[in-house]
């Protein structure tokens, strides 16, 4: 015998049977809608719990982000007011050993200088109580020589002044130009020796220079 369609009604079937098997097929379609619905609803929710899960990851991720950032920014603000602090006391402490530098610079060849002024103060005391000339020119002289030996122990030497020699701006300074039988411009009279220090200059020769023959 061949099956009929679920949804094809039995042929020859009488009005109340028909009307009983029509409702059914419509309750049965309603159920499966429902179904349906159910079914799509459930599937909505899911995706939308996926997407809040997937958006809770997102948040929490960035949020990381951000609180790595924000460590990062603080550990290099305080590497920068760390090395700055560092600069600023470098600065300072360079200035005033710079300031010691300048201001006792010269405290090792003052220490030299005091055997010499020892040794002129004995020379005074001794030309005070004695008439003896010779004896005090001897002394003088001694201390010169120990002066003149640690001026040059400290790179300081006398500059070698001939008279006669031409006029130059580099180790003299001229203290007047008078006539006479040298040519003009040239050196006739040293007035105060100069001296170098090294090969600097540290005092010119002042010297009287020639205006040439009088006439």
């Amino acid at each position: 015998m061949e099956m009929n369609d679920k949804n094809t009604p039995p042929r020859n079937m009488g009005g109340k049977l028909k009307n009983l098997y029509n409702s059914y097929m419509r309750t049965d379609d309603i159920q499966g809608k429902q179904a349906m619905n159910d079914d799509t609803l459930e599937i909505h929710h899911e995706s939308e719990n996926d997407s809040h899960e997937q958006q809770s990851n997102s948040t929490s991720t960035a949020n990381d982000k951000i609180t790595s950032l924000e460590k990062e920014r603080d550990d290099l603000r305080e590497q920068v007011l760390r090395r700055t602090a560092e600069l600023e006391n470098f600065r300072r402490r360079t200035s005033k050993e710079k300031q010691e530098l300048t201001e006792y610079a010269n405290q090792h060849l003052l220490f030299k200088m005091l055997p010499v002024i020892d040794d002129l103060h004995s020379a005074l005391n001794a030309a005070q109580k004695s008439n003896d000339y010779q004896s005090l020119l001897s002394g003088v002289e001694m201390i010169y020589r120990k002066a003149v030996k640690i001026f040059e122990d400290a790179g300081v030497t006398v500059i070698e002044q001939k008279l006669g020699e031409p006029f130059n701006v580099d180790i003299h300074e001229a203290l007047a130009h008078l006539p006479s039988e040298a040519p003009e411009g040239h050196v006739i009279q040293e007035v105060q020796r100069g001296y170098l220090f090294r090969d600097k200059v540290l005092r010119h020769s002042k010297v009287i220079t020639s205006a040439g023959q009088p006439e």
